[in-house]
C-alpha cells in the first residue's frame, strides 16, 4: 500500500461552510429568477416577430348572395391559415339579406361596403380615398369582372401606402351591358385605360382563364392562371340529398326537373334557358324548371312565364345556400351563358355527374367530363331535342369522376397562398 506524500487533512469550519452553501443557493436563485425573466423577454420578442409576419389582407369582391365570384373568394381565402394574415374585405355590390356579411363574421372577417359606383361614383370614389387613409394593409386584393373602376387600385397604393396590389380577373366581357351603345362605347374607352392602369399598379395579376387575363391585361403575359376551385366532394352526387329535396318540391321520381342557376343577368341568358324548356315542357308535360338565381332580368322572367302559361311547372328561388345539394336532385342544367369568366355552375354540375347542355363559351376550360354537351348554336328547338336525348339514358351518377380532381379548391387556396404569402 503506497503512501500519500505531505498528506494533510485540516479541519473545516461548519459556519463557513453554511455561508458557502447560503450564498451558492441565492446565486442560484438570482440565476433562474433572471433566465425566467429572459425567457419571458423571449416570449414578448417572439411574439412580436410573429406579430409582424402576420399579414393583414383586404379582399375586395362584390360579395352578393347567389354571387359565384363571392362563393370563390370564401372558397379561396376562407382556406387561408389564420395565424399567418388577417383577413378584411370590402363588397362593392349591394345584398339586402346581408348573408355574406354573416359569413363573413362566422370566419372572421370585419367587412366594410362600398357606396354604389354606379350611382353615385364620385361618392364611391371618396370612400375609397378615405378608407386608404384611416387602413393600412400589407396586400390589396382586388376582384374585378372588368377594369373600369381603377381608380381604387390607385388609391391603395396612394393612400393606403399598400405593399402588394393583386388584380384578379373573374370574367371575359362586362357583367353588365347597357342598352345605351353611346354609354357602352364610353365604357369601353375607360375600361381600356384601367387595363392599363392595371398593368402598372398591380404587382400580382392573376385571372381565372387566358380568356380572363386577356381581357382585364390585354393579354396573358404575366399573369398567373388560377381556375376556379371547389370543394369536389362536396357536390358530389348524394341520393340522400336527391330524395330530400325532391320531397320538398313535391315532386315524384319521374318527375324530370331541368335546372339553371346564376345571376339573372343577359350575360347569364336565363329567358333563353325558360324558353328551351318550355319547348321541351310541350314534349314531357311531366316536367319541372327550376330557377336559382336573382337579378335585373326577374321581372321579365316573370312576365314570360305567365304568357307561356307555365307558371304551374317552374320553380323559383332568389338564393340558396347549399346548391351544391340542389345539383342532385336535379335531371339537367341548362348553362346557356353568352360569355364567362369560367364557368363555375357548369363545372360544380358535372362533379354531381348531372347532365349539361352549354353554349359553346370561349372558356373551354369547363367542358371537363362526358357530361357536358356543347351545343354550336343558339337555337331552342336544337337545344330542346338535345335535352330530349340526353335524358331518354338513365345516367349512374354514383362516383367521381377523375377528371374533375385538378380542380380541388385546396389545391388551388394553396398556389394563391403561395403567390401571395411569400
Amino acid at each position: 500500500m503506497k503512501k500519500a506524500d505531505n498528506l494533510r487533512v485540516e479541519s473545516v469550519d461548519p459556519s463557513a461552510f453554511y455561508f458557502t452553501y447560503i450564498s451558492l443557493g441565492l446565486t442560484m436563485l438570482k440565476l433562474i429568477s433572471e433566465s425566467r425573466k429572459n425567457v419571458t423577454k423571449l416570449a414578448v420578442i417572439g411574439n412580436e416577430i410573429r406579430g409582424s409576419k402576420m399579414k393583414k389582407i383586404l379582399v375586395v369582391g362584390d360579395f352578393i348572395s347567389g354571387s359565384g365570384l363571392t362563393q370563390v373568394i370564401f372558397n379561396v381565402f376562407g382556406r387561408f391559415p389564420v395565424n399567418d394574415c388577417k383577413i378584411d374585405v370590402v363588397g362593392y355590390g349591394n345584398d339586402p339579406e346581408r348573408t355574406t356579411d354573416r359569413k363573413c363574421n362566422e370566419l372572421g372577417w370585419s367587412i366594410h361596403r362600398t357606396p354604389s359606383v354606379t350611382k353615385n361614383p364620385l361618392k364611391h370614389w371618396q370612400w375609397w380615398k378615405t378608407f386608404f387613409k384611416q387602413h393600412n394593409y400589407d396586400i390589396a386584393y382586388f376582384n374585378y369582372s372588368s377594369s373600369w373602376n381603377y381608380l381604387p387600385v390607385v388609391y391603395a397604393k396612394r393612400y393606403g401606402k399598400v405593399k402588394e396590389v393583386v388584380c384578379h380577373s373573374h370574367n371575359s366581357y362586362f357583367s353588365h351591358e347597357f342598352s345605351n351603345q353611346l354609354l357602352m362605347r364610353g365604357l369601353s374607352v375607360v375600361n381600356n385605360h384601367g387595363k392599363k392602369i392595371f398593368n402598372k399598379y398591380a404587382d400580382i395579376k392573376i385571372a381565372t382563364s387566358k380568356e380572363a387575363a386577356r381581357w382585364m391585361f390585354n393579354d396573358d403575359k404575366d399573369v398567373f392562371i388560377s381556375i376556379n376551385g371547389i370543394d369536389i366532394p362536396k357536390f358530389a352526387f348524394s341520393m340522400e340529398n336527391r330524395q330530400e329535396i325532391r320531397k320538398r318540391l313535391e315532386l315524384s321520381d319521374n318527375t324530370k326537373l331541368i335546372g339553371f342557376v346564376g345571376v339573372l343577368q343577359e350575360r347569364k341568358n336565363p329567358l333563353f334557358a325558360l324558353k328551351v324548356f318550355a319547348d321541351y315542357h310541350k314534349l314531357n308535360p311531366n316536367s319541372k324548371f327550376l330557377m336559382l338565381g336573382k337579378g335585373t332580368l326577374k321581372e321579365q322572367i316573370n312576365k314570360e312565364i305567365l304568357q307561356m302559361g307555365i307558371q304551374d311547372s317552374v320553380i323559383q328561388y332568389d338564393f340558396v345556400a347549399d346548391v351544391n345539394r340542389w345539383y342532385s336532385a336535379m335531371d339537367a342544367l341548362l348553362f346557356p351563358s353568352k360569355y364567362e369568366g369560367f364557368g363555375l355552375v357548369a363545372l360544380e354540375a358535372q362533379i354531381s355527374n348531372l347532365l349539361v347542355i352549354s353554349s359553346n363559351i370561349n372558356v373551354q376550360e369547363i367542358f371537363v367530363t362526358d357530361n357536358i354537351k356543347r351545343m354550336v348554336n343558339m337555337n331552342v328547338d336544337s337545344w330542346s331535342e338535345e335535352l330530349k336525348s340526353g335524358l331518354k339514358t338513365n345516367r349512374n351518377r354514383d362516383y367521381l369522376d377523375k377528371k374533375v380532381k385538378p380542380f380541388s379548391i385546396d389545391n388551388q387556396s394553396k398556389k394563391i397562398q403561395g403567390l401571395i404569402l411569400h
